[in-house]
């Protein structure tokens, strides 16, 4: 007879999927006397049901976590949105549980140090190597000693499988004889991987992995290796951001038809990217799609107008184009698509965006944006004229126009366009703002509305244009000033104002 503790822990096993037997678990744990693993289960699947749901709160809080992280964590978010707020106060909450606990909470993985636990983990909704209240990420160095530790393995939760040195046949081979295969939810993968992606995918267990993430591999083979092998049918989640996928590699994926459940797609892509590639990917089933990144995937304007045209792309939350060779016409187009309103996060960095169209600008209709990704863009003071006007972007609370070559005229626009609106969040760092920019920011009415703003590395602003936004009393409610001091006074100011010197 199993004890109630055991048949949860066996529900768990069987349902990986679902949160029921886990919410039931954390039950079971605040009955008898264990209220801090209770509490961080369920703060563990709120965040992954958030990340099931990927709204737009959920789109900006990843895009924080991986780029802003300290200000993540620092900032009065419930001044901003109250979605990222509740998600870094439940994250907060469960790293604190987790650095008391982990001891306690993290079994011994087996009897050899080359099969262990792995900490690091890019998602935030699997904190420190942990999901949904239990460890997910098994590192398999050496695949030789995974049956030491099979039957210890078999009684924890389904987990992804983390291999740092390749992924071969034999690999998949000595899973299988301790029947690990179908126990196994995701692959991250690193190195040469596509001899075991191809063995895995002829198994039917594979049907059961919903994340696959490869990196520094020969994405030819590896993507062959999936559009070859009959049971990659599952995946939810396909990363490939971090090795150059060529375009005929993608259209041979594409024509295997195996991404139709996808939700999140990243890809980094090469120069022979064409628009009839983007063409053959939007021919694909993608309405699952709530998360697409191509980047450096030589897209142009006329890519950039297929994507704003795609109403298979409604169901998107995040739309990242960083480092492509979109200009201010296909820009415009993304702007103002209809197909694109649900979009909270639209990242345009690196791309050379000069020339958007004033005039469609004004006319788009506010939707969802919410964060605005304008860094190393080439903007003109004019488009930034243009942009500022738009209704979409008035619903930005994150605008990052870092690295643009913007002077005195562009902020001058910059204060015109937005009025007494303002984002709450404002990057202005490397550009060419001095200390008469520096007084248009200090007297502006609307900036009584920013709770940070990034202004470092600017040669021309000098201490004078620090004090004056330090003592405007329109910023007196400012939570951050990223500056540049130059003086040991005005250092001594922003250390005494704002807590964190990362935040200056």
């Amino acid at each position: 007879m199993l004890s109630d503790r055991d048949a949860l822990l066996a529900a768990i096993r069987v349902h990986p999927d679902e949160d029921t037997p886990r919410l039931a678990y954390a039950d079971w744990l605040d009955e008898h006397g264990d209220a801090a693993q209770a509490e961080f289960i369920r703060a563990q699947c709120e965040l992954a049901a958030a990340a099931d749901e990927y709204g737009g709160s959920h789109a900006m809080y990843e895009f924080l976590r991986d780029r802003y992280h300290h200000g993540l964590l620092t900032t009065d978010w419930s001044r901003i949105d109250a979605g990222v707020h509740r998600l870094v106060t439940l994250e907060t909450r469960a790293n604190e549980l987790l650095n008391r606990h982990r001891g306690a909470w993290e079994p011994p993985a087996g009897g050899s140090a080359r099969v262990r636990w792995a900490d690091r983990d890019d998602d935030a909704t699997r904190l420190n190597g942990f999901a949904r209240g239990f460890p997910h990420r098994l590192a398999l160095d050496e695949p030789t000693n995974i049956k030491n530790a099979a039957r210890r393995l078999r009684e924890v939760p389904p987990v992804t499988l983390v291999a740092h040195h390749g992924f071969s046949a034999k690999t998949v081979e000595r899973l299988a004889e301790v029947g690990l295969t179908g126990w196994v939810t995701g692959l991250d993968l690193r190195g040469g991987c596509a001899d075991g992606l191809r063995a895995f995918g002829h198994l039917p267990a594979a049907g059961s992995v919903r994340r696959l993430t490869v990196r520094y591999t020969d994405a030819p083979a590896t993507i062959a290796a999936l559009a070859d092998a009959p049971h990659w049918t599952g995946l939810r989640e396909l990363d490939l951001s971090e090795t150059e996928v060529r375009a005929d590699a993608l259209e041979g994926l594409l024509a295997a038809g195996r991404l139709g459940g996808l939700r999140r797609l990243r890809l980094r892509g090469g120069y022979d990217w064409r628009p009839d590639h983007v063409r053959a990917l939007l021919a694909a089933d993608l309405s699952a799609l709530n998360s697409l990144r191509l980047t450096h995937c030589n897209l142009d304007d006329e890519s950039a107008e297929l994507l704003a045209r795609a109403p298979a792309l409604a169901g998107l939350r995040d739309l990242d184009l960083a480092h492509n060779r979109v200009h201010g016409p296909g820009a415009t187009e993304l702007l103002c698509s209809p197909h694109l309103r649900g979009v909270a996060y639209l990242g345009l960095d690196f791309n050379p965006l000069s020339g958007l169209d004033a005039g469609r600008l004004e006319a788009a209709p506010a939707a969802a944006l919410r964060l605005l990704n304008c860094h190393g863009a080439r903007l003109r003071t004019a488009d930034v004229r243009a942009l500022v006007r738009c209704p979409r972007v008035r619903t930005v609370w994150y605008l990052d126009l870092d690295d643009n070559g913007l002077g005195v005229q562009g902020v001058r626009e910059l204060v015109r366009g937005c009025g007494r609106w303002c984002p709450p969040l404002l990057w202005l760092i490397r550009n060419r703002i001095d200390d008469r920019a520096a007084e248009l920011l200090a007297n502006w009415k609307g900036a009584s509305g920013l709770v940070a703003l990034h202004v470092k590395y600017n040669p021309r602003l000098t201490d004078t244009g620090l004090k004056q936004l330090l003592a405007s009393p329109h910023l007196a409610g400012l939570g951050a000033l990223g500056a540049s001091p130059g003086g040991a006074r005005t250092e001594a100011q922003l250390r005494k104002r704002f807590k964190h010197r990362e935040e200056y």
